[in-house]
């Protein structure tokens, strides 16, 4: 799989948790949403920091050798990942108040 590749399934993957954040802030009571949203964002956060600090540690020791592709290609999964949480996390806080 080139890097290409998974650029463009980030990107599609960050559409679709766009698109459905904004019909979720549209339908919901503002309040409401902005809670969800919010929570939604810092749970994505968290996961975002955790995994470019575990790709910082990887990078850091000294008996491990990576180079260049597998560095991106290991961001690219914790910011995929981090996107992920962002969906789920919109989809079940959004099912759990309604």
């Amino acid at each position: 799989m080139s890097i290409h590749l998974a650029v463009a399934i980030l990107v599609y993957v960050m559409l679709l948790v766009l698109a459905y954040e904004i019909v979720l802030f549209t339908n919901l009571e503002e309040e409401e949403s902005d809670e969800i949203i919010h929570k939604s964002f810092k749970n994505a956060l968290s996961i975002l920091v955790y995994g470019l600090l575990i790709v910082y540690g990887l990078l850091v020791i000294p008996h491990i050798t990576l180079d260049h592709q597998t560095t991106s290609y290991l961001i690219l999964t914790s910011k995929f990942v981090s996107v992920l949480t962002l969906g789920i996390s919109l989809f079940l806080l959004s099912k759990k108040k309604i």
